[in-house]
């Protein structure tokens, strides 16, 4: 039996009619209402939601003598952070080499048949954590962590590619974990309502991230510090990452990447370290050129 579907209240700016939430342009005028994963975070539930557990972690630090470094860390994500994608070094290279390039994610991939399916229970794992948080626009997410460097997840590919943030902060919301962790943490089923206050749009971000890991804060921390607790990862099992998820609404291509790094300590075979090596010098070129 197909539950009902509850009506959004949003209206259009441009003409007044009502909008769904899962639509970026309006249906009748078509005027852009925004990616709908942001304006998603922007309701006052979320909101009031978040600011309150940002106020409880900044509570927390006052008492354990920290207030210092909350507040350094929060102005830090404000201005210094941004998203980094991880890619493997062979489409990092095709990022390079074809100028038609643009990023997409596993269900388009799989969906326009450009490549095969994982296993069955790691496909309907993916299918169902996206269609959980974000019903039928799961397929215009593409994901990324924030990070206060150019590194991001070595469990996610090869080489670290962080964003110009003037080409995603509209379209990006943030989420306190990892997608398929939060899904099963809070045993998040099909059609349910989301707990409010685990994600925030760009402004917010800072909001999110010390309501997140304020309890890890310590007198004396500095930068490095903060980002080992930002994105942690033992490189080798996905199971033990631990970030804050970045969710961009619709892909991006090459224009959109400030910098391209590699991960000095992941082994890679012959023909990988090639691609990795090519792609590296190949960016290098592509960002003098358009200097």
């Amino acid at each position: 039996m197909v539950p009902p579907v509850a009506k959004s209240e949003e209206k259009c700016r441009r003409c007044g009619a009502s909008l769904s939430d899962s639509l970026r342009h309006c249906p009748t005028c078509q005027a852009d209402a925004g990616a709908p994963n942001v304006r998603a975070c922007r309701t006052d539930e979320n909101l009031k939601a978040l600011a309150k557990r940002f106020g409880d972690a900044q509570a927390r630090a006052s008492v354990k003598g920290c207030l210092e470094e909350f507040e350094s860390l929060s102005r830090l994500i404000e201005t210094q952070s941004g998203v980094v994608v991880s890619m493997p070094a062979r489409m990092a290279r095709s990022a390079m080499d074809d100028p038609n390039w643009l990023y997409t994610n596993y269900e388009r991939l799989v969906g326009g048949r450009v490549r095969m399916p994982a296993g069955p229970g790691n496909d309907r794992h993916r299918f169902g954590v996206g269609g959980a948080l974000f019903g039928s626009y799961a397929s215009d997410i593409m994901y990324g962590v924030l990070s206060l460097t150019k590194m991001g997840l070595p469990t996610y590919g090869d080489l670290h590619c962080r964003l110009r943030s003037v080409t995603i902060d509209q379209r990006t919301s943030f989420l306190e974990t990892n997608s398929y962790t939060f899904v099963s943490d809070y045993s998040i089923a099909a059609g349910e309502k989301l707990p409010v206050g685990y994600t925030a749009c760009w402004r917010k971000r800072h909001l999110l991230v010390l309501a997140k890991v304020a309890s890890l804060l310590s007198t004396g921390q500095s930068e490095t510090d903060w980002q080992a607790i930002l994105i942690r990862s033992d490189g080798k099992d996905r199971n033990n990452d631990d970030f804050v998820e970045a969710h961009i609404f619709e892909g991006f291509d090459k224009n959109a990447i400030e910098s391209m790094i590699k991960h000095s300590d992941k082994k890679l075979s012959r023909a990988d370290e090639t691609d990795r090596d090519l792609a590296i010098s190949a960016f290098k070129s592509f960002i003098g050129e358009t200097k």
